[in-house]
């Protein structure tokens, strides 16, 4: 890999996605995580979409995450979300999410390439080409 991928993408947290006490409810910080992971795979030159119908899907085989301080009702979330190591089988990713300068949430993903019945391929030579 010659260079670490990087993206920034931003969410503002609405109501519904909340629990009875105006905070993100812990089971959103994964949909959020995952929006920045394929934002980052877009602005990479390929949406997630190209890729199922390359026949390459990508499942969730580790993901950690630590929550550091919360998040409220109308916050604006900004999510930095980095491709830490790619192999011709999974793409390791980090996040930091943040609510300006305040560090609310970092997490770790481990991503396995699959065809669509499941079983480990390898990922195509040109699917992070800034990479």
């Amino acid at each position: 890999m010659k260079e670490k991928s990087e993206s920034i993408a931003e969410i503002r947290v609405r109501y519904a996605e909340c629990d009875p006490m105006g905070l993100l409810h812990h089971a959103k910080y994964f949909e959020y995580l995952e929006l920045a992971r394929t934002e980052l795979l877009r602005q990479q030159g390929m949406s997630y979409r190209e890729c199922e119908e390359r026949g390459v899907y990508f499942v969730v085989a580790r993901f950690e995450i630590r929550y550091k301080a919360p998040i409220h009702y109308d916050d604006v979330v900004t999510i930095h979300t980095t491709v830490d190591r790619i192999t011709r089988t999974r793409v390791d990713h980090s996040y930091r999410m943040s609510v300006g300068k305040v560090l609310c949430t970092e997490a770790n993903s481990t991503l396995a390439c699959v065809s669509q019945e499941g079983r480990p391929i390898l990922m195509p030579d040109n699917l992070w080409p800034n990479t």
